[in-house]
């Protein structure tokens, strides 16, 4: 039978965040034909959250005549061979859970599940139908909450040794930096993770009488989104801001970069939506850094899929492993 004349094959994708799951049906463009989200209650338990993300997608099948074919999830941890993620940061009590082999029994249709790190999610997303779309290999980051990664090989995500390739938030750019989370010093992390990066822009701005954001400041409120309308507005103080992070940046990407012979990174996630303001000082600086067999090569291009990679990627992912079923 002709791909013109089968029935469309969808998936349904889940990407499980540490407040909000976000559910999908997307077919193999990537397109979203449903979406919404319910609250994570990470507070509750696996078993809980596994329950509540199996109704969403048992209402999901029960309401269609399209085919679904398969289901994928995004979570935010490290995801072994096995399919177990193992102390995922933002979901409290789930030590080592085997996601699929406790979620299968849950659903109504016996439908092959994919699990994978959200990051990984969402660059395999931005390799498929996003910006890097016609492109073999590249470096995924996402500045967000934290800074997550994914590095895709020949269109493959690769996950090193034991699922956990691609953390380029944990790439040390002063071994003597600010304390972050995973308990070294200095990762690029502790710099550009969203909450210390409200941290030191209050610290900053506080002593800045002349910024937009003085007042703010004062009041601890300060977030991305405000340094970057700021910026947008001319302010000096806010683009002097981005215009260091966006140094820091850029030295850890060239040591990813370097070391991966790389020449494609994809920026996505919420501080990335200040745009030039922090990617054109990323881009000297890592050009600056890349070694001469790279650096003619480079390009840092701004993520397309948004907050939709997650469901998107992990739908594709679940199509694909039920392709080569």
């Amino acid at each position: 039978m002709s791909h013109t004349n089968r029935a469309r094959r969808l998936a349904i994708g889940i990407d499980v965040g540490g407040t909000f799951i976000k559910v999908g049906l997307v077919d193999e463009t990537g397109a979203i034909l449903a979406q919404h989200q319910i609250e994570t209650a990470a507070e509750r338990g696996p078993d809980a959250i596994l329950g509540r993300i199996a109704e969403q997608a048992n209402s999901i099948m029960a309401g269609r005549d399209d085919t679904i074919v398969a289901l994928g999830l995004g979570v935010p941890g490290v995801i072994n061979d096995r399919g177990e993620i193992a102390h995922p940061p933002n979901l409290p009590g789930w030590e080592v859970v085997p996601v699929a082999e406790r979620l299968a029994p849950l659903l109504d249709a016996d439908i092959p599940i994919a699990v994978e790190n959200d990051a990984n999610v969402a660059g395999f997303a931005e390799s498929r139908v996003g910006s890097a779309a016609g492109d073999a290999s590249f470096l995924f980051i996402t500045l967000g909450t934290g800074i997550g990664g994914c590095i895709i090989i020949d269109r493959s995500i690769w996950r090193g040794g034991g699922g956990g390739a691609g953390e380029v938030g944990h790439v040390t750019i002063d071994p003597n930096g600010p304390l972050c989370a995973c308990g070294a010093r200095g990762c690029i992390e502790a710099y550009l993770g969203q909450r210390y990066l409200t941290a030191l822009a209050c610290e900053r701005f506080a002593r800045m009488p002349a910024s937009a954001l003085h007042a703010r400041a004062l009041d601890g409120e300060i977030t991305p989104r405000d340094i970057s309308e700021a910026a947008d507005a001319g302010d000096a103080a806010a683009r002097e801001l981005f215009a260091e992070l966006g140094t820091l940046l850029g030295a850890a990407l060239a040591s990813v970069l370097n070391l991966c012979d790389l020449s494609l990174v994809i920026v996505g996630g919420g501080v990335a939506r200040a745009g030039d303001h922090i990617l054109e000082p990323a881009r000297r600086s890592l050009s600056a850094r890349a070694l001469k067999s790279i650096a003619s090569r480079i390009e840092v291009r701004q993520a397309q899929l948004g907050n939709d990679a997650g469901i998107i990627g992990a739908a594709l992912l679940g199509l694909e492993l039920a392709a080569r079923r």
